[in-house]
């Protein structure tokens, strides 16, 4: 025969607070039960903690009974195993369909009494969980041991957990890990903490937690894993990415060379930039051995020798005024030759760093600086730098991004205002960029102790993301562990899957679903209800006993370059001739009375001249014709544009005759 719930629910308190908890009930006689200090341990692997919890339920009344306990498990957590003790023996669970797994404990409570054994039954699936007993003794007791498996959250370098009870500490045993005061949590994540594990756990959490956590270390480097697997038909991925306190070490002991860009258009401003974007980098790098390379119209180095980083930064300080004077010509790709072949035979990691504004001459194309960086080592890295605001924002689609992708560096906005911080991304990377699945984005940037995980049903899709300019490399892994986890991730974290492929993902998992409960008895058992002398018998009231895881999301900008007068007016463009005349015509001096024509080309980014060109014609003699167009080029390098270029580059011709 069946029995009715007839106990009234009691949730006793923890702390002197309420708690969420494990909840006991007698059912059929009304039973006064209570449940024992719960024994909780938790293992973490591979991202995922197993709770393993124990506790008794006491009958203290005088007439046996049968059970009801609602479970309280963590955030997506699942029931993946169940013992009970009867007297001194532990008898373990099964899983089985839950129509076979319910047939067989009703049998249990619905027949007549046959010795003081029964069964135990847990059933449910997300956030309710339900173990029922189908016999605790008089004045006796009946163990229970129950493992739950709950994805933990990755964040500022621990992996962290948050189980729904306030446990006593003592009770508590995290192999590996620790429990967290509420100081220690406040301190880490103040009022974050659910915020920040809901894309791990894909749930909430109780008021009153105890949170767990386990230290990475000072780990270097970043995890990336990935697991698919393909039931029904769906097809599951489960990629985990997470980053170490360090995404990569300072280089030890380097070579650095640096390109400074002391073209007019830069300004004595960005020079100035440029010099306190190296200030930055060298103050992570005392050891690295330094050269620059000043460019102009021509490259040269300042040093002319490798330095010691902190004998560079004392150069760099005791310079005359002129030594960074800023002129016509930024001829790039003489700078990053030059660059090139001072690294080439020198030690240690290679590192370049070019300065530009990207105002070139319009005859420079990529293809000529690819081939200047022609001989550097392929473990050198190179940075293309533009200054700008404090920080380094790495821009994917600047034109010069294929030109040093072979080496693994970032085109990027740059600057540092005494903060060396503001350029360690230049010094070694930090944060994995621009995190994808096919087209759907996972994270704009993870940093040091970051870390995203997705779980999703879409086809396959290459996984892609940005350290510096290097992809991320993906673990693929597809071992029967690694099975298990993604089919129980899919079932938290994924909601409108059809009933097919839920059995069949709980099948692999091997947990309780709606599909699947376990079952603790012996098999050689025949079931049996409880002792028929008791019947009738109505001590009513019971007791309940508490037993019982962003991103930072960063922002990739785009660097362009162009301008515009900002007034919506059209600037009349200036004329060069007038500046020209004076120094041809102290060129064709040397030509006496003889007949001459000469245009010349100048290429201008506003008032700066990066590449000037000659064309001397109706000159009979060809030495007297070179010299004369040589003098001529030299006029046009010569040149110091006034104001009313700034404002308009490209490329200006003026033709010069005499007859």
């Amino acid at each position: 025969m069946g029995h009715r719930l007839a106990a009234v629910t009691v949730v006793a308190l923890a702390g002197g607070g309420a708690a969420r908890a494990d909840i006991v009930t007698g059912s059929a006689r009304g039973a006064d039960l209570e449940l024992g200090r719960p024994a909780v341990r938790a293992t973490l692997r591979d991202g995922m903690v197993t709770y393993r919890v124990r506790y008794d339920v006491t009958n203290t009344t005088a007439v046996a009974d049968d059970a009801h306990l609602q479970l309280e498990l963590p955030a997506s957590g699942q029931v993946t195993a169940l013992r009970q003790r009867i007297g001194l023996d532990w008898i373990g669970g099964r899983l089985l369909a839950t129509e076979a797994a319910q047939a067989r404990y009703s049998a249990y409570v619905d027949r007549p009494f046959v010795a003081p054994r029964g069964a135990a039954l847990i059933t449910g699936s997300g956030a309710f969980y339900d173990l029922a007993l189908s016999f605790v003794p008089a004045h006796g007791r009946i163990g229970i041991e129950y493992e739950v498996v709950a994805p933990a959250c990755y964040l500022d370098g621990r992996w962290v957990a948050r189980y729904p009870a306030d446990v006593d500490a003592a009770t508590f045993a995290v192999a590996g890990g620790r429990v967290l005061d509420d100081r220690a949590v406040d301190a880490l994540w103040a009022q974050d903490l659910a915020t920040r594990c809901e894309p791990f756990d894909h749930g909430g959490s109780s008021e009153q937690a105890t949170v767990l956590a386990w230290d990475v270390g000072a780990a270097v480097g970043v995890q990336a894993q990935l697991t698919t697997l393909t039931v029904e038909g769906t097809t599951v991925s489960a990629l985990d990415v997470r980053v170490e306190r360090q995404l990569a070490a300072v280089p030890r002991r380097s070579s650095v060379a640096f390109v400074i860009d002391a073209s007019r258009s830069m300004r004595d401003r960005g020079v100035a930039d440029q010099v306190a974007v190296i200030r930055g980098y060298l103050a992570h790098v005392p050891d690295a051995k330094v050269e620059i390379v000043v460019v102009r119209r021509h490259a040269a180095r300042l040093f002319g020798t490798w330095l010691p980083a902190p004998a560079a930064l004392a150069r760099l300080a005791a310079l005359a005024p002129t030594a960074l004077t800023t002129g016509n010509g930024s001829n790039l790709d003489a700078g990053l030759a030059l660059a090139a072949a001072i690294l080439g035979d020198a030690p240690g990691p290679r590192r370049l760093v070019a300065f530009t504004d990207d105002r070139l001459r319009q005859d420079l194309d990529d293809a000529t600086l690819s081939a200047a960086l022609t001989g550097l080592p392929p473990d050198a890295v190179v940075h293309a730098v533009l200054p700008g605001v404090d920080g380094v924002v790495a821009d994917r689609e600047h034109h010069l991004t294929p030109v040093i992708a072979p080496w693994g560096g970032i085109v990027a906005q740059a600057g540092a205002t005494g903060d060396p911080s503001a350029v360690l991304e230049l010094v070694r990377p930090t944060r994995i960029e621009d995190l994808r699945f096919g087209e759907q984005s996972i994270a704009y940037e993870l940093g040091a102790g970051d870390g995203t995980r997705l779980v999703t049903v879409e086809p396959p899709a290459p996984i892609t993301g940005w350290i510096w300019g290097r992809q991320l490399t993906v673990t693929r892994r597809d071992t029967l562990p690694d099975r298990i986890r993604a089919a129980r991730l899919a079932l938290v974290a994924i909601t409108d899957l059809d009933e097919p492929t839920a059995r069949s993902l709980g099948a692999l998992a091997a947990v309780v679903t709606p599909y699947a409960s376990l079952l603790a008895d012996r098999a050689s058992w025949t079931p049996g209800g409880l002792p028929e002398d008791e019947l009738g018998l109505t001590l009513t009231g019971s007791s309940g006993s508490m037993c019982g895881l962003p991103y930072s999301v960063g922002h990739l900008g785009t660097i362009g370059h162009g301008g515009s007068t900002g007034t919506g007016t059209i600037v009349e463009r200036p004329a060069i001739d007038p500046l020209l005349a004076a120094p041809i015509a102290g060129c064709a001096a040397t030509l006496g009375a003889a007949p001459w024509s000469v245009t010349i080309a100048i290429d201008t980014t506003g008032d700066e001249v990066v590449d000037v060109d000659a064309e001397v014609t109706g000159v009979a003699d060809p030495a007297q014709a070179a010299r004369f167009g040589a003098c001529a080029v030299e006029a046009g390098w010569d040149l110091a544009l006034p104001d009313t270029f700034t404002r308009l580059g490209g490329i200006y011709r003026a033709t010069f005759t005499a007859r």
